[in-house]
């Protein structure tokens, strides 16, 4: 090996036989210099410039859809950085860059490289099988949105229909959003295809104007041309209750509601190529209700809808639940509780329309068509490994107090930087309430208030429930216990 050294220092191959002390002092400089470049030294302890990296999303990656890579430096940052994503493509990072958006257009597995320089020192962080991405088939392609004026207004003033498209394009599909008004009687009637032209004598019938539990039971549980014409010509079916359902006349028309769903479930469970989306209808607003307690059943109603009951074994059916994103919470004291919340009504001008009015389309229409996005798109998974020993940087302290009412704090101890989230869960693993979407926290002790009330603003009953912290590892949780 030496002689080989020496040979590409001198351009001829060292003669064994030569005395060294002949040589010229060039040749021992060159010679000593590439040596120690050969040999441990002094550097190699800054192979560590960036300590670890990440995909964000660590669970779930979209192909073709936008990826945050996320790192962070040992010590101090670097003065700029070069990351091979082994896909054909790189970026380079300025100083002190802790992330960047790659878009991974292919399904496979990928390993990544981290060139980072400081100080004039180099060093290379190696992930392999950084991402493993696996594309996942389309729910489908054709969308159908059932709905009345509630409806038409949600689309109109939040553009739900070109929030979907620019969506769900940019993560490689093409998704047909067709919605349907009534059938007859109104100036806006008939099927809305998805360029947004309405066709006022175009119906898949009669059945489309009684959008409460009762008409969906007959529309699914029935031979009509209408059910005939959803179920082949869509893929995802979207249907919303109408105003009828925030008033809720008795306990026995609540229970017949839920029957009526049930039935209906089991027409879905027949077809589990489609995907149904339950929408719930809105609440009233105070001067056109029938009275609080046929708010209070409402909301029974719709909370009945999410629950496990209704939704478990059935991967097919989902639910969106706009009633609670538009009514006040179901407190007790409140005596317009489940009603329309006072920011999303018409003026006050007279006016006792339910329709929630445009502020509350351009709040929820975004969401909505989130939600929706999410659900018609193809998500991929990975096997994407987390930050090394990001929850062992975590420290978890109890709750205090425990048990409590009506409030508590949970407090955590994050020993370097990185993302965490926030959540609480009942025992049967619903989400109840995001405390904390996944931020880039600073390394400090962090505390954060739960108020048990649930993401619509409701009192949670007395129970056990969890609070989890989230990072890119993983997610760690204590129990804790709320007594009313």
């Amino acid at each position: 090996m030496l002689e080989r050294l020496i040979f590409l220092i001198q351009g001829r191959w060292f003669q064994p036989r030569e005395s060294v002390t002949t040589m010229p002092r060039s040749f021992w400089i060159g010679t000593v210099a590439l040596l120690a470049a050969c040999l441990p030294g002094p550097a190699l302890a800054q192979l560590d410039i960036v300590a670890d990296a990440w995909p964000d999303p660590a669970a779930d990656i979209y192909d073709g859809d936008r990826v945050t890579v996320r790192w962070t430096f040992s010590g101090a940052p670097a003065d700029s950085l070069r990351l091979d994503f082994h896909d054909g493509t790189s970026v380079g990072c300025g100083a002190g860059v802790t992330e960047t958006v790659h878009v991974y257009a292919v399904p496979g597995v990928y390993d990544l490289d981290i060139r980072a320089w400081r100080d004039g020192v180099q060093s290379v962080y190696r992930a392999r099988s950084f991402a493993s991405v696996q594309q996942r088939p389309f729910v489908g392609s054709n969308l159908m949105f059932v709905h009345h004026s509630t409806g038409r207004y949600l689309l109109r003033d939040s553009g739900i229909r070109s929030l979907v498209g620019y969506a769900t394009q940019s993560k490689g599909a093409t998704v047909r959003f067709w919605d349907h008004d009534y059938h007859s009687g109104n100036t806006y009637t008939g099927i809305i295809d998805p360029d947004s032209t309405v066709f006022r004598s175009w119906s898949y019938g009669t059945e489309a104007n009684d959008i409460t539990p009762y008409g969906y039971h007959q529309i699914f549980t029935t031979q009509n041309a209408f059910r005939d014409s959803l179920l082949s010509r869509h893929d995802v079916i979207v249907f919303k209750n109408d105003h009828g359902t925030g008033d809720i006349a008795s306990q026995a028309q609540l229970d017949a509601y839920k029957q009526w769903v049930l039935a209906t479930r089991d027409v879905f469970d027949q077809h589990p190529d489609k995907l149904f989306v339950y929408v719930s209808g809105p609440p009233r607003r105070p001067e056109d209700s029938g009275g609080i307690d046929e708010a209070d059943r409402a909301r029974e109603f719709y909370d009945w809808l999410a629950s496990p009951e209704v939704l478990n074994g059935h991967p097919n059916l989902v639910y969106f639940d706009l009633f609670s994103m538009l009514a006040a919470a179901d407190d007790p004291a409140d005596p317009e509780r489940n009603l329309l919340r006072p920011e999303y009504r018409e003026g006050p001008d007279g006016n006792t329309d339910s329709h929630p009015n445009s502020l509350a389309n351009i709040t929820i229409g975004p969401v909505f068509a989130a939600f929706l996005t999410e659900l018609v798109t193809p998500p991929t998974t990975t096997d994407a490994p987390a930050a090394p020993a990001a929850l062992a940087s975590v420290v978890l302290r109890p709750n205090t107090p425990n048990p409590f009412n009506p409030a508590t704090v949970i407090r955590f101890d994050l020993r370097r930087d990185g993302l965490v989230g926030l959540r609480i869960f009942d025992l049967s693993g619903r989400r109840i309430r995001t405390i904390l979407e996944p931020t880039w926290l600073r390394a400090d002790s962090h505390a954060y208030r739960w108020d048990g009330r649930d993401d619509g603003g409701r009192n949670m009953p007395s129970g056990v429930y969890v609070f989890r912290i989230e990072t890119p590892a993983g997610a760690a949780g204590r129990r804790m216990t709320l007594v009313r």
